[in-house]
């Protein structure tokens, strides 16, 4: 009888235990659902702000560019919102752009250019859960210079030339990696590290900016490393720049770290919502938009004074090795 009672005491322990996650699992989902509806609906007020009375993403755009036609659903143009791509057919300046005699919208550029890019921005937005990975367009070498400028002249590098973000450390260390249009949110309750690498294409990250959001701690850097020796971040909470072949800054010990020492920079702070940009491999490095650090004599009066320039260096010479690319 006592047996039976401890079985069934037990069996309705589990039973609660079972019953108290799943009611805590179901209002964690219940706060996401909220907040992305919360996320769509300023979304939509956003595009109503910024487009004319009568714009609808399912407007067809009969486009002039460069002396040829094409049409284009609006959407289409509106895939990255913070471009100005975005903002030209947004639906706010139909009325004053320019326009040939038959009202077609004019665009001044290459339509062999314009259309690779109007057609990589198609296959996206027909990619609903983004299961395949997109190539992005490839040129020769005298094309490629033109086509990345008008990409930049739109905003749309990050659009164009999207990277990807993976986790490089233990699988035991539960992360969480979120991706809103343009950037990734992550959240980690332990000490690891994340690499950003090219998706779809093998143009170099140059550039790349993190915000810290209650952080404890981080470091961002650059990685050299080839097929022949991976370096080892995350152990015994290393981080980008306290090894050899790494640079990177360390906000919580005010430090820019290179190969494992440290060259301290007066005045930095990491707090909620800190901006941390490092550009040209490593060369040049910004706090909440302040240049702090830089490998240039002219601008090193007032900013830490780095050694000799990284190397330029494109990230892939083949799929398998790996040169300077982005950590955090």
């Amino acid at each position: 009888m006592s047996k039976n009672k401890t079985a069934a005491d037990e069996l309705q322990n589990a039973f609660e235990s079972v019953t108290i996650l799943h009611d805590k699992r179901k209002k964690e989902l219940d706060e996401r659902e909220r907040e992305l509806q919360a996320q769509k609906n300023a979304f939509d007020i956003e595009m109503a702000e910024l487009g004319g009375d009568n714009a609808q993403p399912s407007d067809v755009l009969s486009l002039n560019v460069g002396g040829t036609k094409m049409a284009v659903l609006r959407r289409t143009l509106l895939l990255v919102p913070s471009s100005m791509l975005a903002s030209k057919f947004s639906g706010r300046w139909d009325d004053s752009m320019e326009k040939d005699a038959d009202g077609n919208i004019f665009i001044d550029q290459s339509f062999h250019l314009f259309e690779k890019m109007i057609n990589y921005l198609r296959q996206r937005a027909n990619d609903c859960f983004e299961e395949r990975e997109i190539l992005s367009p490839l040129f020769n070498d005298n094309e490629k210079g033109e086509f990345y400028s008008m990409v930049n002249y739109y905003g749309m590098t990050n659009g164009i030339y999207p990277m990807r973000i993976y986790n490089r450390s233990s699988n035991e260390i539960h992360v969480e990696i979120g991706k809103s249009t343009e950037c990734f949110l992550v959240t980690s309750e332990e000490w690891c590290s994340f690499d950003l690498r090219p998706r779809g294409h093998c143009r170099a990250i140059k550039s790349f900016e993190v915000t810290a959001l209650e952080c404890q701690r981080i470091q961002m850097g650059w990685v050299n490393e080839t097929t022949s020796g991976a370096v080892e971040l995350g152990r015994n909470e290393t981080g980008v720049g306290d090894l050899d072949n790494t640079v990177g800054l360390d906000l919580s010990r005010s430090s820019i770290v290179n190969n494992g020492s440290l060259h301290r920079i007066d005045g930095l702070q990491l707090k909620n919502g800190t901006s941390i940009r490092s550009e040209d491999y490593g060369n040049r490095w910004y706090v909440d938009g302040q240049l702090v650090a830089s490998n240039k004599v002219s601008e090193s009066d007032s900013v830490l004074l780095l050694g000799e320039e990284r190397a330029r260096r494109e990230p892939y010479s083949n799929n398998k090795d790996l040169y300077a690319h982005p950590v955090i």
